[in-house]
């Protein structure tokens, strides 16, 4: 049971792009069934979920602290130090990660991706690995572009990212298609080809849109407005920022669409 809350939760929040009201609704209800069974994996499995739907949302509630009493933090840090438990380790490690990124912090979710390497060795291929592959090709990519110590390791990962994301969109292009283009676009960036990176980052959108993933539609423009931040063209930047703004109003993440409000606003008042 706690490995089918996991799936269900990790598919409708961050890979299907399902409304998050609904979603949150769904795993409220569920999360309140695992208190009253006494199913505590169960309930350790969905709350991550629950909790990044929230802030997606722009909530300022703790479903930590509504479910168990204590708060988001202290929760994780029971969880670091409770023997076994990999799988919510691994939810709760890759959650924060998507929203660090979502967010557009990928300092802080290149630190998130280095905390969280002793729970991703092995194991078998699920949600959270597969998005787990494809988030930390993007923080690779956008670390790499800094040229620290780290750079030769960051695009190591970055080039083996896109390998396994190719494999996985050979089988399933529906599912992969527009990871896969996104992956490459900010290859084609870090590599200085704006006209192959910005294909790409088209590419990405569209797939995206093509397929209903409405979250990762605008992820692909939020990633493609910053490369034209990159190159300062300030007009594109803002475009595409709206783009990835009506996606994530369609998607129900207020808390991302007031980010890119005062992300837009700021461009636009430099463009005065």
């Amino acid at each position: 049971m706690a490995y089918n809350l996991h799936m269900y939760a990790g598919v409708a929040v961050w890979e299907c792009g399902d409304r998050l009201t609904k979603a949150e609704e769904i795993m409220r209800i569920h999360a309140k069934r695992m208190i009253q069974y006494n199913h505590d994996n169960g309930l350790r499995n969905i709350l991550p979920h629950l909790q990044l739907a929230l802030k997606l949302m722009g909530s300022a509630e703790d479903a930590f602290m509504t479910f168990c009493g204590i708060s988001e933090d202290d929760f994780f840090q029971q969880e670091w130090h409770r023997k076994g438990g990999k799988t919510s380790k691994l939810i709760g490690h890759t959650t924060r990660l998507y929203l660090a990124i979502m967010r557009g912090d990928m300092a802080l979710a290149e630190r998130i991706y280095e905390m969280g390497k002793m729970y991703h060795k092995g194991g078998i291929l699920f949600i959270g690995s597969i998005m787990r592959a494809f988030l930390g090709g993007l923080v690779a990519f956008a670390t790499a572009r800094y040229h620290g110590d780290n750079e030769k390791e960051m695009i190591r990962v970055a080039e083996e990212s896109i390998s396994t994301i190719k494999i996985w969109a050979k089988h399933s292009y529906w599912n992969f298609a527009n990871k896969l283009f996104l992956l490459e676009a900010e290859y084609w960036f870090l590599n200085g080809n704006e006209q192959l990176a910005l294909r790409k980052f088209d590419d990405s959108i569209a797939a995206a849109a093509k397929h209903r993933f409405k979250n990762e539609e605008g992820l692909a423009a939020q990633r493609a407005a910053i490369f034209h931040l990159h190159y300062n063209r300030k007009q594109e930047a803002s475009s595409y920022l709206k783009h990835a703004k009506d996606c994530y109003e369609q998607w129900g993440a207020t808390g991302l669409v007031e980010q890119i409000d005062a992300a837009m606003s700021e461009i636009l008042e430099g463009l005065d």
